[in-house]
């Protein structure tokens, strides 16, 4: 019987998650609320169909978007993200101005209690089933994340991401929009700020380390080869970098350098571009004596081991005392290189 191609999965749909979780070393979504207040997993900020979720209820929705809940019913992928060392990356959405949701277009305290709401549906969620707190980050566009989650993610952490791009407008026009931005804020400052947020990891657009858009940001710039990515190492001093988008031609460089990468490219069949063999799990299988074993069974000397070599190879500045408390057969300390499934499998195309 001949092999059955793969078929890549709907982005964001409960078995491209599925899938992505399975294969990578974790999957990002993005999360919607509701006018009834569920959580709903779709990116852009209109269904196919042209329906704001956040004007409607999920049983208008259902033919179109995925519910949270629905996948935390899913015990394969719950059971990798509570208890094999997944990780997750948890994008909050705001809504479409025109939506009406949020406060439309004046935005402001309702903007401010919408995402406080969104963020206070998934946190309780996710603790009910325990999921450990580097195992998971919550991020967002809107600027609003920083006083709603330092004040409702409980013991959870986030990340903003920035430049912001805005939910109105195609990707022309966000982009557009965010240059100005681009062009004020280097990866220096980017770092600074986060820092300064206390968050775990850095979400950053490939365009800053590289190609030509590199060079454009103000100040120092950084990039994957010689010089610039030893200023680049000296910079982060292993503070974690989550890099989308990932390309397959560029994932071996990004993850030898250290970085996480958020890939659209979560598919069995491919190969590194240069023929060789590829690893969807560079982080929760890693090589052993020459043989990739799954994080969750290595016992844990053998842990350590790994997180030795790797705090020595990419130059990670937390002790190995504090990354032993960070590690287990569940958990792997925040610093880790992994391969992440972009919406699942990756993003569909035509979609922002």
């Amino acid at each position: 019987m001949a092999d059955v191609a793969w078929r890549k999965p709907k982005e964001n749909s409960i078995a491209a998650l599925e899938y992505g979780m399975e294969h990578a070393d974790g999957v990002e979504m993005d999360l919607r609320l509701t006018a009834e207040g569920e959580v709903v997993i779709h990116h852009d900020p209109r269904t196919p169909s042209g329906k704001y979720p956040e004007r409607y209820g999920y049983d208008d929705l259902k033919q179109e978007v995925a519910l949270f809940d629905d996948l935390l019913d899913s015990s394969g992928f719950v059971d990798r993200w509570v208890n094999e060392a997944r990780f997750v990356c948890l994008e909050l959405k705001a809504p479409h101005p025109s939506s009406g949701a949020g406060g439309g277009w004046l935005r402001g305290k309702r903007m401010h209690d919408h995402l406080s709401r969104l963020l206070e549906s998934v946190r309780s969620r996710i603790e009910e089933i325990q999921v450990p707190v580097q195992s998971t980050v919550f991020y967002s566009f809107d600027p609003y994340i920083t006083p709603v989650a330092n004040s409702g993610s409980g013991k959870y952490r986030h990340a903003r991401l920035m430049p912001k791009l805005r939910q109105w407008g195609n990707w022309s026009t966000q982009r557009a929009v965010a240059s100005p931005s681009f062009v004020s804020t280097s990866v220096p400052r980017l770092l600074a700020k986060q820092r300064r947020l206390g968050a775990p990891m850095l979400p950053l657009a490939l365009e800053y380390i590289h190609g030509w858009t590199r060079h454009i940001p103000l100040g120092t710039s950084v990039g994957l080869k010689g010089a610039a990515l030893d200023r680049f190492n000296r910079i982060r001093r292993g503070h974690p970098v989550y890099v989308w988008p990932a390309p397959l031609e560029l994932e071996p460089q990004l993850l030898d350098a250290g970085l996480s990468c958020i890939s659209d490219s979560i598919n069995p069949e491919l190969e590194n571009t240069d023929g060789s063999n590829r690893c969807m799990r560079p982080a929760t299988m890693p090589e052993i004596e020459g043989v990739r074993q799954p994080w969750h069974e290595i016992s844990g000397s053998e842990r350590m081991r790994v997180i030795s070599d790797w705090r020595k190879k990419w130059g990670w500045s937390t002790s190995l005392t504090e990354l032993k408390s960070l590690t287990s057969e569940s958990t792997m300390p925040w610093e880790v290189p992994r391969l992440i499934g972009h919406r699942g499998t990756g993003k569909n195309k035509g979609t922002l």
